[in-house]
């Protein structure tokens, strides 16, 4: 059976990296990231907020991310993520690892074509 969604424990250990991703181009808040992400991956992906704002949260925590608040047109705060300069590294690091993977898999399982 082929399903149109990726399992969960496809994308673990995935997440952080599409996060990472998504943030290298401008800083963005966490509800943008998440549609950004369904959006890039042709909804593939189904990610909510619950799954990508503690992913956000480590992140900072890792000082991969910084933030900052901003007031919305809305009048809502908003706080939006941009990549630190260990992000960039974090992200370049990630890329190099992704293609090691993919191309150990290429080898392992033969390409679909």
């Amino acid at each position: 059976m082929i399903t149109k969604r990726l399992r969960k424990q496809t994308l673990d250990g995935n997440v952080e990296t599409l996060i990472l991703a998504v943030l290298e181009t401008e800083p963005s808040y966490g509800y943008h990231i998440v549609k950004e992400l369904n959006k890039r991956s042709h909804e593939i992906l189904s990610l909510g907020e619950g799954t990508v704002y503690p992913i956000l949260h480590r992140l900072e925590k890792r000082k991969v991310l910084s933030s900052k608040q901003y007031l919305a047109k809305n009048g809502r705060q908003r706080k939006y993520y941009r990549l630190t300069s260990k992000g960039r590294r974090v992200l370049a690091g990630n890329r190099q690892q992704w293609q090691m993977l993919l191309s150990v898999m290429e080898k392992v399982l033969g390409s679909a074509k």
